[in-house]
């Protein structure tokens, strides 16, 4: 399936944003204003994602970013995208490089988290996402989700 960055706005904005009944909670708080604000890139991941990475990272201060997000229009394993977030981490160590691959199918209180139709790569600035992991800790925010704020998945 090939996809684009009106798709993922619209997951976004009608998933990831939306305040789901289960828990009384959106799956991301901060992502309504992120739109709203502008401070999402959303672009097709080139062949050479590694170095794609490497140049969002620098635009991030320059365009005022909360959050890149490179989607893949051709097939890439899981683990594949795992290493890629690695070594894209790796390179830029004040960068949070995350993935979602459609083969995730976990849900949390009946919502899944997964875009589902696309392998996704999320790159936030590291102290930001810190600082609203802890806003969120201390909020209640995992626990009406049923997470571990201190899982392996959360930087």
């Amino acid at each position: 399936m090939v996809v684009g960055s009106k798709d993922i706005e619209k997951w976004i904005r009608q998933v990831v944003a939306k305040t789901h009944k289960a828990s009384g909670a959106a799956i991301c708080p901060y992502a309504k204003r992120a739109l709203a604000d502008r401070k999402i890139q959303i672009a097709v991941a080139k062949v050479d994602v590694l170095d794609q990475i490497d140049q969002c990272c620098d635009l991030f201060d320059c365009f005022n970013l909360d959050i890149v997000i490179l989607y893949f229009n051709r097939k890439i394993s899981e683990k594949q995208l795992a290493m890629l977030c690695r070594v894209g981490h790796d390179k830029n160590k004040e960068f949070a490089v995350l993935y979602d691959h459609p083969k995730n199918k976990g849900k949390h209180k009946g919502v899944s988290f997964s875009y589902g139709k696309a392998p996704l790569i999320m790159i936030q600035k590291l102290d930001k996402l810190k600082k609203a992991q802890g806003q969120l800790r201390n909020s209640g925010y995992y626990e009406c989700w049923g997470l571990d704020p201190n899982s392996e998945m959360f930087y």
